[in-house]
């Protein structure tokens, strides 16, 4: 697949996970990136994976955190998506979709992120951004700054 085809289906997992969340977040898509595949000589390998991060804009209590993730991971199941991993200290979990994307639920601090990406990507010979997402003049602020009567309590 093609570069633009993947960053569709990463944004179509992400925008369908953040329209599950009830009641509704904040959130900002961070810039659409891509990598190179390398083999073990170096070499680039015609592929790239494409990523994206999206960024909670809503301050999300610690108390509510864990609802935050039980939403978004019963709905990730709903849709049948397959767990990869877990670390059940910070929360953070990876599933993957029948459609090869990897999907990422985060936690850092106040920061929540929910991340896509999907590998085997035909490569346009270069890495790096392939669109600015809702930041144009970079990523220079990602800390929640949205409060909300019911996920910030």
């Amino acid at each position: 697949m093609g570069v633009g085809e993947a960053v569709k289906k990463i944004d179509t997992a992400l925008d369908d996970t953040f329209a599950a969340v009830s009641p509704p977040l904040k959130w900002r898509k961070g810039p659409a990136g891509m990598s190179q595949h390398r083999n073990l000589l170096n070499e680039e390998n015609g592929e790239v994976t494409v990523s994206r991060d999206c960024y909670v804009r809503t301050k999300v209590s610690k108390s509510k955190i864990a609802a935050l993730a039980e939403d978004v991971e019963k709905h990730w199941k709903a849709k049948g998506y397959e767990l990869e991993s877990r670390n059940r200290k910070m929360p953070s979990f990876r599933y993957s979709t029948p459609e090869g994307v990897s999907v990422v639920f985060d936690v850092g601090g106040d920061l929540v992120t929910i991340s896509a990406s999907i590998s085997d990507t035909k490569s346009p010979g270069r890495s790096g951004d392939i669109d600015k997402g809702d930041f144009p003049h970079g990523l220079k602020d990602i800390a929640p700054d949205v409060r909300d009567p019911y996920w910030s309590k």
